[in-house]
């Protein structure tokens, strides 16, 4: 019997080639202990990344009628963001087939990336052994229910917000600039302009760098949902 067994029989399959399941749970660290070089989940992780994303934005524009491409973005970004993934893949179980080398320093359930990563590397192995059908299916019903009934939060951290907001499809990271201070150095007022590959997405002021910061993240946000 297969260690990946109890896996086949959750989500009813036969694998074809099980060592893409060896693979899609194979941390880098295990390449040092087994004498192997690149033996590990990135590429699948690649693959199971763009399906996932392809997923979950068809399932945010079928349930989510109302909202606007800005506002889709950043509800994508709500489901397909570390600790979503990392979420969704102890829920499944994923976590229990992970392979790390003794150099391997984390606690598996508290390194929310290389959680993320195995769920996306699974789903990866998934498409290459059972064809699309079975692997649309799956990820489908891993996360209809609650894109269906997702809303959009985003009042706590702005920052946050909007990086993973337009991360959902690429993943250069948003900069911000101070592009003006005001005002003497007890009482200064800082304006500061968000950029995303060099376009300017939104602006704002603040007591300090970061309140400013805050502020043009916000701005960029705002823009996003009405479609600016």
């Amino acid at each position: 019997m297969s260690e990946f067994t109890p896996l086949y029989r959750k989500f009813h399959f036969i694998p074809h080639n099980e060592e893409l399941y060896v693979l899609a749970f194979t941390h880098s660290s295990y390449n040092g202990m087994a004498g192997t070089r690149h033996q590990d989940y990135e590429r699948l992780e690649f693959l199971g990344d763009s399906i996932v994303g392809f997923v979950v934005s068809e399932l945010c524009y079928q349930y989510h009628p109302e909202m606007e491409q800005g506002d889709l973005s950043v509800l994508k970004a709500q489901f397909i963001r570390t600790q979503s993934e990392a979420d969704y893949c102890k829920k499944l179980g994923l976590d229990k087939f992970i392979r790390v080398g003794a150099s391997f320093q984390n606690d598996i359930e508290k390194s929310l990336a290389v959680l993320e990563d195995v769920f996306e590397s699974f789903i990866g192995a998934l498409y290459l052994d059972q064809g699309l059908e079975l692997t649309y299916k799956i990820v489908r019903e891993v996360f209809e229910e609650d894109v269906k009934n997702g809303t959009i939060h985003i009042e706590q951290n702005p920052k946050s917000a909007l990086q993973e907001a337009m991360q959902a499809d690429k993943k250069e990271s948003v900069s911000y600039k101070i592009i003006s201070e005001e005002g003497p150095s007890h009482n200064k007022v800082f304006v500061a302009a968000v950029y995303f590959e060099g376009n300017e997405l939104g602006r704002g002021t603040g007591k300090n760098k970061k309140a400013a910061e805050t502020a043009a993240a916000s701005d960029a946000l705002a823009k996003m949902a009405v479609g600016k």
